[in-house]
C-alpha cells in the first residue's frame, strides 16, 4: 500500500517560530523609522534649496530620477518625452523672462502707461493755470 502524502500546507503555516516573526517585525520597524527620518531630511534639504536658491521642486525631483537611469534608458525616455511634448503642444507658452516674452511686453506697457500718466498730469496742470499760447 502507498504512503499518504503529508499535508505540506499545514507545515508551512506553523513552521516559523514566533521569536523569528517578532524579530523580523522589530527589524522592519527599525528600518522603516530610519527610512522615515531620511525621507524627512531629504525633504528638508530640497525645501531649503527651494527657498534659498529658487530650485523648482518637481523639476529637481525629475532630474534626480533621470540621473539614476542608465544612459541608454535616459536617452530613450527623453527622446519620447520631447516627442510627446511637441505632439501634445505642451510648450506653447513663451518664457516670461526671455526678451520679447510676456514679461517684457508687460514692462514696456507699464513704461508707456507711466509716460502717458505723466503727460496727462502735465496737461492738467497747464489747463488749471489757464490756456496760453506757448512761445515758438
Amino acid at each position: 500500500m502507498a504512503k499518504k502524502l503529508k499535508d505540506t500546507k499545514a507545515k508551512k503555516q506553523t513552521g516559523v517560530a514566533a521569536s523569528v516573526l517578532k524579530s523580523l517585525i522589530a527589524l522592519c520597524n527599525g528600518h522603516k523609522t530610519t527610512m522615515d527620518e531620511a525621507r524627512g531630511e531629504l525633504g528638508a534639504a530640497v525645501k531649503k534649496a527651494e527657498d534659498v536658491h529658487g530650485v523648482h521642486r518637481r523639476a529637481f525631483n525629475d532630474c534626480r530620477k533621470l540621473s539614476r537611469m542608465e544612459d541608454a534608458a535616459r536617452a530613450d525616455y527623453l527622446r519620447a518625452f520631447d516627442d510627446y511634448r511637441v505632439k501634445l503642444d505642451l510648450n506653447s507658452a513663451p518664457d516670461l523672462f526671455e526678451e520679447g516674452g510676456d514679461e517684457a511686453t508687460r514692462r514696456a506697457a507699464q513704461a508707456g502707461k507711466a509716460a502717458a500718466d505723466d503727460q496727462a498730469a502735465e496737461n492738467t496742470t497747464r489747463l488749471k493755470g489757464g490756456i496760453t499760447q506757448l512761445a515758438h
